[in-house]
């Protein structure tokens, strides 16, 4: 063999081996393109169903925080009706008729009065209970008292302890009990 073909024996044996190779490598690179594209779809897919999923939460914390703006605004609404009706019967005690004012102070001193205590009246509702001594301590209600303790029970004494009855149902409409 001669020089010239030997080199071309070498020429040809170098190209055979560099189309295999460039063959192998095509494939190779086929296969991770068709890997990729599957795992894009596959990313794809995955996307898509977590962004459906956060769609559907948040669709549903909506719901829920309109829930509450509806309970808010009923509880609103009631207590404003509560607050209507504290201020009107505030206005019915400012004037109250001489029978009312004295089943009023009956009323709590049944509730409150122990034997021997003292029962003052404020001096606006003397004319009701004139038998009972007067007292400027107050505005509109009676003082039960002894050398132990002293009961204040003014009209705003008298309408906050009718309010206490309706903490418990309003807890309860708030979510607190």
């Amino acid at each position: 063999m001669t020089e010239q073909e030997l080199t071309q024996k070498i020429l040809r044996d170098a190209n055979k081996q560099a189309k295999t190779m460039i063959t192998a490598a095509k494939q190779h690179a086929e296969k991770q393109l068709f890997v990729a594209k599957e795992q894009a779809a596959a990313r794809k897919v995955e996307a898509l169903e977590q962004g459906q999923a956060n769609l559907v939460y948040r669709q549903s914390q909506q719901q829920l925080a309109h829930e509450v703006s509806k309970i808010k605004a009923q509880i609103n609404a009631e207590q404003g009706l509560i607050d209507q009706a504290f201020t009107e019967a505030r206005e019915k005690l400012l004037h109250a008729t001489d029978k009312e004012i004295k089943e009023l102070v009956d009323s709590y001193t049944k509730k409150y009065a122990k034997t021997g205590d003292k029962i003052l009246i404020a001096k606006n509702w003397a004319h009701a209970c004139p038998k009972l001594p007067t007292t400027t301590a107050i505005q509109s209600g009676i003082i039960i008292e002894n050398s132990t303790y002293r009961i204040e029970l003014d009209m705003d004494s008298i309408l906050n302890e009718l309010r206490e009855p309706l903490a418990a149902p309003v807890a309860k409409i708030l979510g607190v009990l």
